[in-house]
């Protein structure tokens, strides 16, 4: 549970992670451990653990069929993007890309990745 709160930013601060994970009195083989599994629950990342597993795949299905495509538009925005590049980004780094390790995570995955290439079909056609 502890690397779910260090997944968002383990590859900008893993160093101050692991100093505040040995102040709060943590042994060095679980500070390892913790970090590891952070690591692993990257979306590029192939985990080798259970518990990285789990973690990486609930990052890949988090919010559910719809989430690539809201959170997708939604980043797209912030950083000033254009619809135009935000469908181009979209079709280049989220669509056919990442994978789930555990059974039924595969099968959410496939939902969502299915929901973001026919959405993404019918916003071309629409804006054509």
């Amino acid at each position: 549970m502890i690397a779910a709160y260090f997944h968002g930013f383990i590859y900008k601060d893993e160093k101050r992670i692991r100093e505040w994970l040995k102040a709060e009195g943590l042994s060095n083989d679980k500070i390892d451990k913790i970090v590891q599994v952070a690591w692993e629950s990257q979306k590029k990342e192939i985990p080798g653990t259970l518990e990285g597993k789990i973690l990486h795949d609930a990052h890949m299905i988090e919010g559910g069929k719809t989430f690539l495509i809201v959170k997708s538009l939604i980043t797209g925005s912030v950083r000033g993007q254009t619809l135009e590049e935000t469908i181009e980004y979209i079709e280049k780094n989220i669509l056919g890309k990442g994978q789930c390790y555990l059974t039924e995570a595969k099968e959410i995955y496939a939902e969502q990745q299915k929901f973001a290439r026919e959405f993404i079909r019918d916003l071309k056609e629409g804006l054509e």
